[in-house]
């Protein structure tokens, strides 16, 4: 099962506090005999990465409340999911369910939605909207090195630069060898990213205490060391096909550790375990030479206010060309040998 749709992952977001209704996310569950969907009602636009801080401002000017919305999501998580669950003869049904409840919403919104799902939104009225990342894909590699032979020589050259790190200890932790110390480590790593970057801290400690515990067989922890100084941890989801990276922290800084363990132990990972995709995250045109494709990700959007939704509308329409454009220049520096445009 997808980890981002597994039931227990949803479960330690609510009991450690990190999902509830004092922290702006009041979780909705809409439901028939054969099919289910999960909304939130929010009263802000964190934790989400497809941004519509400027929707909400515009709202703000003109004396129109934003908030709260409803948006379908995988809490603090940019990766594509499924939204809809169950029977796809009963979505009709849920997602008048849904529009009922947005009736005391400005909005309405379903992010990183499936190619399924997003054309079932798109007949149903919502405006779709494109967005890209960055995705490591698997071409049958055995090992890393085979990853680095499918490279230009000067790319694959920086890559063996970038991890020439002869003096730390890396570790990949997963399964029945995490600890509640590994997950107070990356707990504190979290908080030392988030100090840093002046963010807000979505995810309590108990959460990751909880995840390591009872999601062992889907969480890696990966923590560099020097001399038995603990020096930096990286925390990734996977399931039988996917990885996904999602937090890094460090307490010293080392040139190109946030390469080593965000991107390239990710990647040695995904090669080991036979798994298809590493989805590294949002953002991050530097990606791109370390062996990421830009790839197009979607989501769904429909306003009640008429004005509004046109003026919107509008926007999403236009943007979709600048997206396509740009994801065209930058497949233009994919670090790959023989690759054609």
């Amino acid at each position: 099962m997808n980890i981002l749709t597994h039931a227990k992952f949803w479960d330690i977001l609510e009991r450690s506090g990190s999902i509830n209704e004092s922290r702006g996310m009041k979780r909705v569950d809409f439901k028939t005999s054969s099919a289910s969907l999960t909304s939130f009602t929010k009263t802000h636009s964190y934790g989400e990465y497809i941004f519509d801080w400027a929707w909400a401002e515009a709202y703000e000017r003109y004396g129109i409340a934003y908030y709260p919305k409803l948006t379908s999501m995988v809490p603090f998580t940019p990766a594509t999911a499924a939204h809809f669950h169950g029977e796809t003869s009963h979505w009709a049904t849920l997602l008048a369910q849904h529009d009922i409840a947005l009736k005391n919403h400005s909005s309405a919104h379903f992010l990183f939605t499936t190619p399924e799902e997003q054309i079932f939104l798109g007949e149903s009225g919502y405006f779709l909207r494109d967005s890209f990342q960055y995705h490591f894909f698997n071409q049958g590699y055995k090992t890393f090195d085979d990853f680095l032979i499918s490279l230009k020589n000067k790319k694959a050259k920086n890559i063996k630069l970038e991890r020439d790190h002869t003096d730390l200890k890396i570790e990949k932790i997963t399964g029945n060898h995490l600890t509640q110390n590994h997950a107070d480590e990356m707990y504190g790593f979290y908080l030392m990213t988030l100090q840093e970057k002046k963010a807000i801290a979505y995810l309590t400690q108990d959460f990751f205490r909880l995840l390591f515990q009872e999601l062992p067989s889907n969480t890696l922890y990966i923590r560099a060391s020097k001399n038995d100084a603990l020096m930096a941890g990286a925390l990734f989801y996977y399931d039988e096909k996917r990885i996904y990276g999602r937090y890094w922290g460090a307490n010293t800084y080392i040139p190109n550790l946030h390469f080593e363990l965000c991107y390239y132990q990710g990647i040695e990972f995904c090669i080991e375990h036979g798994l298809e995709v590493f989805e590294a995250g949002a953002q991050g045109e530097h990606k791109i030479s370390r062996g990421f494709r830009p790839v197009l990700t979607a989501s769904a959007h429909k306003f009640n206010h008429q004005g509004f939704s046109k003026l919107i509308g509008d926007y999403i329409k236009n943007e979709k060309p600048q997206i396509a454009d740009t994801m065209y220049e930058l497949s233009k520096l994919l670090p790959f040998k023989n690759e054609r445009i």
